[in-house]
């Protein structure tokens, strides 16, 4: 009951694990399957009920792991302790066929199952995020073209208006003018005047989907309320949407200071070429645990614009780094060329999986039966030689293949204090006296005992 117990517990535990430590679940799993069938050396009910948990995990292991390599070790470990812990401790060869068998097809085959069904989630994440992707490129370019045409009108028409407005003005106070004159005059002034209103109404209508002016870097560092080291290099006036982009990941990268590192000291570095750089120190202490989706979302962001970003440790503190291009840049890659990259990865991810789950499967289907018939071949003991044996005989002068069949098999009793050889009594393994033996048995390396075990098979 105990082993019940510890083996459901384990279970249980690397089911609770396998989301987010998909390795050590798989290492949970394989270490309880191997320990239940080496104990015994047999399947029984406890080895065979946990076959499907183990199976389980192994699949759910291959689905949550980014990087295999972790999970792929843990199984090499397991099959190489497991086979030496059989050739050396329990039950030999023919265990050790067992405990390879059974985590190929318990554990490799599951898991490869399951790191396809995670690649093609991901490729499926990848359409719909090229999907919103297009969305943002599209409002980009309405932005930026709307934008453009306000800088435009704002430039060119604003000013030529700006400047009919005042050559009028002049005109309506010209003394050699009539009253009437005046009045005309006086009419068209309000009129270039009406139309520059206009103008600026129609500026703020293509300019209505744009954010609030963007803050300088100067201005967001001031908002944080940080102690921060401020080293502006940039001279050049910044594209509106690389401006927005700099303040995105500023005030991210400072929100996190806030949240993660309090205390910490901070370094915000922007250069001349737009590499941005937000460090901090260590910190007194830790206060919060982020889930990440913060910098996943500065990355799209950099990404978006055609920039490049990173994050991660550095110097016992933490590092945001974003390189920004001048302009941003739109994706140039054909929604019918990333479908056929997507498509391709699919193929790819599933033909490894068949190949995986081939090789197992004609590697057990062709291994099992060859060690089998070398198993018997090996330790054939000839009806003449077993007959030869005398009760007395010293070891050495007897005529013994170099194998035995196996060492201890089940409901074979033998007689007290002797050690007990089992011998093939014929080669082919396959036929209905394939299971039978010959056993001789020593006791101070004489021959006291001797029998043929009749275990029909058929």
């Amino acid at each position: 009951m105990w082993e019940a117990v510890l083996y459901l517990v384990l279970f249980v535990a690397a089911f609770v694990v396998v989301r987010n430590r998909p390795a050590v679940a798989l290492g949970i799993a394989l270490g309880a399957w191997l320990v239940c069938y080496l104990v015994s050396v047999e399947f029984d009910a406890r080895v065979i009920a946990l076959a499907p948990a183990l199976a389980l995990v192994s699949f759910l292991s291959g689905r949550h792991a980014e990087d295999p390599r972790a999970t792929a070790i843990a199984l090499t470990v397991a099959e190489i302790a497991g086979v030496v812990v059989a050739l050396t401790e329990r039950g030999g060869s023919d265990t050790a066929l067992a405990v390879t068998s059974g985590v190929g097809v318990l554990g490799v085959v599951p898991w490869a199952f399951g790191r396809f069904r995670r690649r093609y989630a991901e490729l499926q994440d990848v359409g719909w995020e090229h999907a919103a992707l297009l969305e943002r490129d599209a409002d980009n370019a309405r932005d930026a073209e709307r934008a453009r045409l306000a800088g435009e009108m704002h430039d060119l028409v604003g000013h030529e208006l700006a400047r009919a407005a005042l050559l009028v003005g002049a005109l309506e106070l010209e003394p050699t003018l009539t009253a009437g004159q005046r009045e005309a005059a006086k009419t068209a002034r309000a009129s270039v005047t009406a139309a520059a209103e206009r103008l600026a109404d129609v500026m703020q209508v293509l300019r209505a989907d744009e954010d609030e002016p963007v803050a300088t870097i100067e201005e967001v560092v001031q908002r944080s309320g940080l102690d921060v080291e401020l080293r502006n290099q940039r001279t050049q006036e910044l594209d509106g949407i690389i401006a927005r982009t700099v303040h995105r990941v500023v005030a991210e990268a400072l929100t996190n200071v806030i949240k993660h590192a309090p205390g910490a000291k901070v370094a915000v570095t922007l250069t001349e070429h737009l590499e941005l750089r937000i460090t901090n120190g260590p910190a007194p202490k830790t206060t919060a645990v982020g889930s990440g989706k913060g910098l996943v979302g500065l990355a799209e962001r950099v990404a978006l614009v055609g920039g490049s970003f990173d994050a991660g440790p550095k110097d016992g503190g933490f590092e945001v780094r974003a390189k920004l291009p001048e302009r941003p840049l739109p994706r140039t890659t054909p929604t019918h060329v990333r479908r056929q990259r997507t498509e391709a990865e699919i193929r790819r991810s599933a033909k490894r999986t068949v190949l995986i789950t081939s090789v197992v499967c004609v590697g057990i289907a062709i291994g099992v039966p060859g060690y089998m018939v070398f198993d018997a071949a090996t330790s054939v003991l000839t009806q003449q030689q077993f007959a030869q044996a005398e009760l007395g005989d010293h070891e050495d002068d007897l005529d013994l293949p170099l194998r035995t069949r196996v060492d201890n098999p089940l409901g074979v009793t033998a007689p007290a204090n002797a050690e007990c050889r089992y011998y093939s009594t014929h080669a082919n393994p396959f036929d209905n006296q394939g299971d039978d033996l010959h056993q001789l048995c020593f006791r101070q390396d004489r021959l006291v005992s001797k029998q043929w075990l009749a275990r029909r098979s058929g």
